[in-house]
């Protein structure tokens, strides 16, 4: 910056004189130098001119500022042909656009509007996107279910064998999963009740229909009589006789739908007649009790102020914990997942909870394996806690899970709170990972992991499933029916029921373009913004600053650019001044004619006035053109101020010597016009001072 104010000092510096250089140009022609405006009147009037051109320009010259940050502003503006109008040059321009780009790359970096975008459409809004996809997800759920039909009922039932079952199904049926009549609250919660109507799929049911014929437990007779196992004998009698009268078998026959869905029993209609706050239906079906949500209503986050928790539960029929379970660990329903929505930006350490009516409890799930992918989304497999069911053998957190003090074997939770009171068990199908003798008391029990193990395949980042699949058994477990010797052949046996399997393989084309775009192709937006904007602004920065250095360097070539011819112009200057040369004066150093001592020679004083009147003599400078008179003149772009002075002699003899300078017969100074037109003034010989 100090080298480019001196660049433009000196350019200046030959124009920027006060009055009184001028007056000292005036006293140059005095009669003491031998011009005086009698003798010489062409000299004297061309430094008159000379005199007043820079009196008109002392204002132009004056408001010349030298401080940077003028020269810079003056440096990126430039006329527009020739006009002294100033509009902002494109190489300004590139600069800021520049300087815009990297501040935009650094806000980008910073903000991370991608993000900002995401975690606001996470957030639940009536109408919204996501609250839209959360109310009624348009995703193809289904609901597999296997039954076990026993085999040799009669010869169990006599004692003669051990009892044997064989699977099968699947009977399948679509579940429209739904959360209906949303409230939202104050708190940023959000109420609603669910609803889970299931809608039969014979072509995905194969050769299963739901007419066929099952053999299955009468579960109305055997929860009673295991409910009342341990009553006063009166009781027990009681329940007797009514099993006589009704002729109710603890084996019957039965249609699937009618096992599924509820089949009339006798015992079941004088339960909700005489017990209707016990019973409150006439048909007992295990997958209709189960998917009975009349009674349930749940509340959930709106993701405010935490984008992540939204979908997830805030309570369950008013209460943060179950009732049936003692401890946060067995209890705690908050912030778990119904299966629509699992918790978003997930740590790949962070476990997840999952709560369903009919698991009765809520599970952890954890990640496992690597990234996979699922049509165009990507994301990691959760499976169920290691010994989820063990009842605190393995874990002893889990000793929450043993109802009323009572621990069930490995592999069986007691869920009879939540099925009216009935003996109802939950496994792993075919008794995965539970106690052996479950498997041996029992024929054509074969667990497989393969086919019998859960996953949930979760988007960390938006919680949403790409797929699922959640298999559990539903089974049940007796204790000691001795007292009543009709069923007395199931005393400690659990026997399975069926395992069904909630399962959605791949989301919907539509849903998964749609995340596509909001989870791969908008999270580009940070990277690319940041770099372009990097780049762009690098670039424009570097291109500006090349031309500012390339320009500043033209100069300084400019003014270092001086010829020999120049240097013997000024030379001659210091010897027809009599001066002594030590040096060759730059090219920004020559001053004016008027600024030296003129020699004068003898002249005709006709032809001195015949070539005044000839042409107006005007001293010029070659490199500031604001001195002239031109209508077109600009000082832009030149280096310095230049008097073009040559000599020529008449005589061939020239002669000079340390002590004393003699030149030839003539003299000649040529002057530049106007019209760049020289004329000549012929001055007397004599000796220089």
């Amino acid at each position: 910056m100090k080298e480019f104010s001196k660049m433009f000092a000196r350019r200046y510096s030959s124009v920027s004189r006060d009055v009184e250089a001028s007056n000292h140009r005036q006293s140059a022609v005095a009669p003491g130098s031998g011009l005086s405006t009698d003798a010489d009147p062409a000299v004297a009037c061309a430094a008159q001119a000379a005199l007043q051109r820079i009196q008109r320009r002392k204002s132009l010259k004056a408001n010349r500022s030298m401080n940077p940050i003028d020269i810079l502003s003056s440096f990126f503006n430039e006329p527009i042909q020739g006009k002294r109008n100033r509009v902002p040059t494109r190489l300004f321009i590139l600069l800021v656009i520049g300087f815009l780009a990297i501040i935009t790359a650094t806000l980008i970096k910073v903000l991370e509007p991608y993000d900002l975008i995401f975690k606001w459409k996470l957030i639940m809004t009536e109408g919204g996107e996501i609250f839209n996809l959360w109310a009624q997800p348009p995703v193809d759920l289904y609901i597999k279910i296997y039954l076990f039909n026993i085999t040799n009922a009669n010869a169990f039932l006599a004692g003669r064998e051990q009892l044997r079952v064989e699977q099968v199904g699947p009977y399948v049926y679509k579940e429209i999963m739904t959360h209906e009549n949303v409230t939202f609250n104050a708190n940023n919660t959000m109420s609603s009740t669910p609803s889970h109507p299931l809608v039969w799929q014979e072509e995905m049911s194969g050769n299963c229909r739901e007419d066929d014929e099952v053999v299955m437990l009468n579960i109305a007779m055997l929860a009673i009589s295991h409910l009342t196992a341990n009553h006063p004998f009166l009781v027990r009698m009681a329940l007797k006789t009514l099993l006589l009268s009704t002729k109710s078998e603890p084996i019957v026959r039965a249609t699937a739908k009618e096992f599924m869905f509820g089949y009339p029993s006798a015992l079941a209609t004088l339960g909700n007649t005489f017990l209707p706050n016990w019973i409150s239906f006439e048909k007992v079906g295990l997958i209709d009790r189960m998917y009975d949500f009349s009674t349930d209503f749940e509340t959930f986050y709106t993701g405010v102020p935490n984008p992540a928790l939204s979908g997830l539960y805030a309570s369950y029929r008013g209460e943060t914990t179950l009732p049936q379970w003692d401890g946060d660990h067995c209890s705690n329903i908050e912030f778990a997942s119904d299966g629509t929505k699992f918790k978003s930006f997930i740590q790949p350490n962070e476990t997840v909870k999952f709560f369903r009516k009919s698991m009765c409890r809520p599970i952890n799930l954890y990640r496992v394996g690597n990234e996979k992918t699922y049509g165009s989304l990507k994301g990691y497999n959760y499976v169920f806690e290691d010994n989820a069911f063990d009842n605190g053998a393995t874990n002893e957190a889990n000793k929450c899970f043993c109802r009323k003090g009572d621990c069930q074997p490995v592999g069986l939770i007691d869920v009879t709170d939540c099925y009216y009171g009935f003996p109802i068990s939950l496994s792993f199908p075919h008794f995965m990972n539970g106690d052996e003798e479950l498997q041996k008391n029992v024929t054509g029990i074969s667990p497989d992991p393969d086919k019998h193990s859960s996953t949930f395949v979760i988007q960390p980042e938006s919680g949403l499933p790409l797929s699922l699949s959640v298999k559990v058994q539903i089974n049940m477990h007796f204790k000691d029916l001795s007292n009543f010797p009709v069923v007395s052949v199931f005393n400690h046996l659990t026997v399975p029921m069926l395992w069904f399997e909630i399962m959605m393989s791949k989301l919907p084309d539509s849903l998964d373009s749609r995340f596509n775009f909001y989870l791969n192709i908008l999270p580009l937006v940070n990277p690319l913004g940041f770099w372009s904007g990097i780049l762009l602004g690098i670039s424009l920065l570097g291109y500006a600053i090349t031309k500012a250095t390339l320009h500043m360097s033209t100069f300084s070539r400019r003014a270092a650019n001086i010829t020999d011819v120049k240097y013997v112009r000024a030379n001659l200057i210091q010897n027809i001044a009599g001066e002594t040369a030590n040096h060759a004066y730059s090219a920004c150093d020559i001053k004016l004619l008027d600024d030296i001592s003129v020699v004068r020679h003898p002249v005709n004083k006709q032809t001195v006035q015949d070539s005044a009147l000839t042409s107006k003599t005007t001293y010029a400078l070659d490199m500031e053109p604001a001195l002239l008179d031109t209508s077109d003149s600009s000082d832009e772009g030149r280096d310095c101020d230049i008097v073009s002075i040559s000599r020529t002699s008449t005589s061939t003899r020239y002669c000079a010597d340390e002590k004393k300078c003699c030149l030839g017969d003539d003299i000649r100074v040529e002057c530049f016009t106007e019209s760049r037109a020289p004329q000549t003034i012929l001055k007397r010989e004599e000796q220089l001072h």
